[in-house]
């Protein structure tokens, strides 16, 4: 199984389902990680979303183009 890597962090867990939608409907998978403490508990430190180390600069270049204002 390849390995899963960090590909970034958010304090919303719905923010967090949103872009794991957008990954994979680029056909990228990718998993979410620490939801429920984040729902408990805000301050331990976000949910994770992960990717395959194989995906990882596609699934970047994916979040960059999202946080890119198009003009």
């Amino acid at each position: 199984m390849e390995k899963l890597v960090l590909l970034t962090i958010f304090l919303n867990v719905a923010e967090a389902y949103m872009m794991k939608g957008l990954l994979e409907s680029e056909g990228i998978e990718s998993f979410v990680f620490d939801e429920r403490a984040a729902v408990y508990t805000p301050l331990v430190g976000g949910v994770r979303l992960m990717v395959r180390n194989i995906d990882l600069e596609r699934a970047k270049e994916i979040i960059c183009r999202q946080e890119t204002p198009m003009l």
